[in-house]
């Protein structure tokens, strides 16, 4: 991620956390006429997480194409803040790393709000990771079909660009991590001669982790490594 200043996050934070609210509203369901809730599934997550990240990028791109955007919803508000924050870096590039940043505070927070409420059981679940992971996929997709000016591209691309980067490192900070507990906890489920093994360290504390080494078991008898304790 491309870290933003504490300065630059604690003016988008306030739009971040509104965002997410909103949709964990959602989620939550809303009274029908009979005064019950009607909550949505958690798999409506991924559908919610890809409405606001397209209207957060649309306006970035027609803020930067010169028009006046009157921001009406939390993802319109948190996309010109995106924007206005970026206004203090010296070339007004700085909205790459906020709208890194935004993206992904807003994927972490909206499972967190919704474990505080009561509503799921869990921030991270492996079906989780597949539907955000894909909501951020298939945003990147569908903004790369938006028709812009030739002198506009650059931000189209930038956009698509740093979404990917967000996906990609919410599997190597977060999902990897919750994999290698998995395979400690169940069992491998890779047995070819080449792979990465999970292994426990510690840190100077003396607190556990894992960390993957990369192995040659040709001609090696290898049990799947398992362990119950974790």
């Amino acid at each position: 991620m491309s870290y933003v200043e504490k300065t630059e996050r604690d003016g988008l934070d306030p739009y971040i956390n509104g965002l997410a609210e909103d949709i964990a509203k959602d989620l939550s369901g809303k009274p029908n006429k009979q005064g019950k809730r009607t909550a949505q599934q958690e798999e409506d997550v991924s559908g919610l997480y890809k409405q606001a990240i397209l209207q957060v990028a649309d306006t970035i791109i027609e803020i930067e194409g010169g028009k006046s955007v009157s921001a009406e919803t939390p993802a319109q508000k948190l996309g010109q803040q995106i924007l206005e924050a970026a206004k203090k870096s010296s070339d007004g590039l700085g909205w790459f790393g906020g709208f890194n940043y935004s993206i992904t505070r807003l994927i972490q927070a909206v499972p967190h709000i919704m474990v505080v409420n009561l509503e799921w059981q869990a921030e991270f679940r492996y079906f989780l990771y597949a539907l955000t992971a894909g909501a951020i996929e298939q945003s990147a997709i569908e903004i790369r079909t938006r028709q812009v000016p030739a002198n506009l591209e650059w931000v189209v691309n930038g956009l698509v660009g740093t979404l990917f980067d967000v996906k990609d490192e919410y599997k190597r900070r977060v999902n990897i991590s919750y994999e290698a507990i998995q395979i400690k906890k169940s069992g491998d489920c890779y047995d070819v001669p080449f792979r990465t093994e999970v292994v426990e360290v510690k840190d100077p504390d003396g607190n556990k982790g894992y960390q993957e080494i990369m192995m040659d078991y040709r001609g090696i008898t290898q049990k799947k490594s398992e362990d119950k304790s974790v």
